[in-house]
């Protein structure tokens, strides 16, 4: 099949898009969507398949611990913000929290969900591209999704960051259809809701899904239509089920955190402490290119990716619009020009969530669309005049080098670590070859070992064996660093390893916040209340530097001097050392 023309052809879709009216179609057209969606469940099946077979079995101490303990407090009925300090959305924290009440505590759980995730991304990748591409380029497009999915996946283990993209996705092809007709109420709710959802794991990029989707149904309003009444019609027509929809899902939840808590710490949290400290305290530059990480090159191609689609479309607005549609088995204008003002702008805004800290996990949500964009102007390069398709095939060559050296690379990294497959397959020689410690540590039951064994650092081990064997489930716990005047993370996985509640509401470690003489304040106060009787210091980020706040020091010592006199050293393990209250 060299073109989706079973879909295209013959009468247009009722209302266009990827989501059609079943009325308009044929016997034909149905049997190519159940081929899509047939297609579409196999590629998910095997990308869940081969991502669960290279996972790796090493728990992200900072990003997925902050997570799996955020999802251990609400579990344990703290509300987010009001009870803890958290910069994210709490749908994550709320479905992680359910899975774990239905199916255990076990990091098993979460990395099923995110992986469960993570390949329906590639699968809708490759569902929306399969609507407008040929086979071939499809597929490719799923592939290079997939190879950029592999190459952070473990960086992103249990991080709103792949949810948000999904949601991203489906929403913008879901609006697809205004730049060709209007379009039902049904669709615009569910667009909306999409987007709400999307704001409920991150705030951030949630808010600024809405206003991307709201500024194209503009767009495709005002190209569209003539006449200045006919095009307010048409906007409040489609913006009102829109907002409605992501309002039905923002709503309550917020009405929700304001009967339960006030709202001053979420304030502070998402608006006061970001606008203030986040560039400052987490900036870092653009990184150089070289063939050690030449990965790093998708950092420039993608944002070069957007320009040249968003400069096509305006060229194909100029020259076509007034075009008679009259080839059959070709994508109309209106499809082609919408799919690129909608995935552009979607790459667009969701760039600028990497352009403080410029590193390819943080731009991840740029890149998922820039490769359906890349496909979309592969597919119609003839369209497009000789010197464009030369820089386009020249583009895909660079982006897709690059998203193999992100694989290349985490294949390496893998080889350093144990991933599910290595365990399942070697198990008995990965046994014998183990250390005594990470032997007896796969065969105690915790959360990091019930089901499949993850297998940490002897001092990790040592640490979180210590506080299960010394502290009983109503106890708190303390996980802080060797010095609080300077900081840049934190360790959060021994809380849930360890199954022990933060003794305070700052146990997500951010610069510019906890090494803060009146958040320091906050966190004695709340030790002298909770009174822990172990806490743990670890050192394993004092060689980290960055050139920003989070390695410069705020000269304020209150709680190390407070951690100095009420707490005295009783054992060192690895990085971590163990401190006991004095009575």
């Amino acid at each position: 099949m060299q073109r989706n023309t079973a879909v295209l052809s013959g009468t247009s879709l009722r209302k266009g898009g990827i989501v059609p009216d079943p009325d308009s179609f044929d016997d034909d057209q149905y049997r190519f969507l159940r081929w899509i969606a047939i297609r579409s469940t196999l590629v998910f099946v095997a990308s869940y398949l081969v991502l669960f077979s290279v996972m790796s079995l090493r728990p992200n101490v900072y990003d997925e611990g902050l997570v799996l303990t955020a999802a251990m407090r609400v579990a344990a009925g703290q509300i987010p913000h009001r009870d803890f300090y958290v910069n994210y959305g709490p749908a994550q924290f709320y479905v992680l929290a359910g899975l774990f009440n239905t199916f255990g505590t076990s990091i098993l759980v979460e990395r099923l969900f995110d992986v469960f995730i993570k390949a329906l991304l590639v699968a809708a990748v490759y569902a929306i591209a399969s609507f407008y591409c040929r086979m071939s380029i499809a597929v490719a497009a799923c592939g290079v999704a997939f190879l950029w999915v592999f190459g952070v996946m473990n960086e992103t283990s249990g991080a709103a960051m792949t949810p948000v993209s999904l949601l991203n996705l489906v929403g913008s092809a879901l609006i697809l259809p205004v730049f060709r007709s209007a379009v039902s109420t049904r669709r615009m709710l569910a667009a909306g809701a999409i987007a709400g959802t999307a704001t409920l794991f991150r705030y951030d990029t949630g808010i600024a899904l809405l206003g991307i989707q709201a500024f194209v149904m503009v767009i495709a309003i005002f190209t569209r239509l003539r006449g200045l009444s006919t095009r307010m019609r048409a906007t409040c027509s489609a913006l009102g089920p829109y907002l409605l929809g992501f309002v039905l899902l923002t709503l309550p939840p917020l009405v929700y955190y304001l009967s339960v808590a006030p709202l001053h710490p979420l304030i502070h949290d998402i608006f006061l402490y970001p606008m203030k400290y986040y560039h400052r305290s987490r900036n870092i530059p653009f990184p150089p290119i070289s063939w050690a990480e030449f990965d790093q090159s998708a950092i420039y191609t993608t944002i070069v990716i957007i320009l040249v689609s968003l400069c096509v479309a305006a060229f194909l607005f100029r020259t076509r619009r007034d075009s008679v549609r009259s080839s059959p088995t070709t994508v109309e204008p209106q499809s082609y020009y919408g799919l690129l003002i909608t995935f552009g702008l979607l790459a667009f805004g969701m760039y600028f969530k990497g352009f403080v800290r410029v590193q390819l996990i943080h731009l991840f949500l740029s890149i998922i669309p820039a490769s359906l964009l890349l496909a979309i102007l592969v597919e119609h390069r003839s369209s497009l005049p000789r010197a464009v398709r030369i820089f386009v095939a020249c583009l895909a060559c660079l982006f897709v080098a690059s998203s193999i050296w992100s694989a290349r690379l985490e294949v390496r990294h893998l080889r350093s670590q144990t991933c599910f497959l290595a365990q399942l397959v070697k198990r008995e020689i990965l046994h014998r070859k183990s250390p005594e410690i990470l032997r007896e540590w796969c065969k105690t039951t915790n959360p990091l070992t019930k089901g499949v064994c993850f297998l940490c650092d002897e001092g990790h081990i040592r640490t979180i064996d210590f506080i299960g064997a010394h502290t009983v489930p109503g106890q708190k716990l303390f996980v802080g660093l060797t010095r609080h005047d300077t900081i840049i993370k934190n360790d959060n996985i021994i809380y849930f390893a360890a199954q022990r509640l933060p003794a305070t509401k700052w146990s997500h470690f951010d610069p510019d916040l906890q090494n803060r003489s009146d958040v320091q304040a906050e966190i004695v106060h709340e030790l002298d209340v909770s009174t822990p009787p172990y806490i743990v210091r670890d050192s394993e980020f004092d060689s980290i530097w960055e050139p920003n706040d989070s390695s410069r020091s705020s000269g304020v010592t209150l709680l190390d001097d407070y951690l100095q006199n009420k707490y005295q050293h009783i054992d060192t393990f690895g990085t971590m050392t163990l401190w006991q209250r004095q009575q």
